[in-house]
């Protein structure tokens, strides 16, 4: 598969799909519902182009605040799906912790985890 098949941008985010099977997802600015429903369809390609579960390594430094609508996209057509493995989200936003950990808790999979930083997060989904 070459490099450009595992990669799409969204707005100015984008998902990747690694050789380690994480797929490493950047979230940059608002995401709205047309910005979600890019986000849950780039995840269900990547997700079903590998056996078994995919781990999610989210970046959430730059992003901003999901819509009501984007949130319930992103709950149940990739948090809640059911190739998507391990959940590790990272980043230092006071914001997107409040928002992440409100998620967590509204989709109760057991499975994620928010950390500080990327290397931190890693080492959690490689466990």
């Amino acid at each position: 598969m070459e490099e450009k098949d595992r990669e799409i941008i969204i707005d100015a985010g984008r998902l990747y799909l690694g050789e380690d099977n994480i797929l490493y997802t950047t979230v940059v600015g608002e995401v709205d519902e047309n910005t979600a429903i890019a986000i849950r369809e780039a995840h269900l390609k990547f997700v079903d182009m590998v056996e078994g579960k995919v781990d999610l390594l989210i970046d959430a430094n730059k992003a901003g605040q999901p819509s009501s609508r984007a949130r319930k996209i992103i709950q149940e057509g990739v948090l809640k799906y059911e190739k998507t493995g391990k959940v590790a989200l990272f980043g230092a936003n006071p914001v997107v912790r409040v928002i992440a950990s409100f998620v967590m808790g509204v989709t109760r999979k057991k499975d994620m985890r928010f950390f500080k930083t990327k290397e931190e997060a890693l080492t959690w989904l490689k466990k």
